[in-house]
């Protein structure tokens, strides 16, 4: 795995990060109660070596009576 690989694929994930994140403040601006966190894997390397990076982000609603 060579430095530059990670790198890119940093660039990647915190661009996805960045995204869900500005989903997230666009629903909060709709006046909803949510929570967003996120769990991170790897980076693996697939057998025909490409490098993933797995990142599961979840979505809290909360609604008051």
């Amino acid at each position: 795995m060579s430095t530059n690989d990670l790198s890119e694929l940093d660039q990647d994930v915190n661009e996805v990060r960045r995204r869900v994140e500005a989903l997230a403040n666009d629903m909060r601006g709709l006046g909803m109660d949510l929570r967003v966190s996120a769990e991170e894997y790897g980076p693996e390397r697939d057998s025909d070596g490409t490098i993933t990076r797995t990142v599961s982000f979840n979505f809290k609603i909360a609604q008051q009576d």
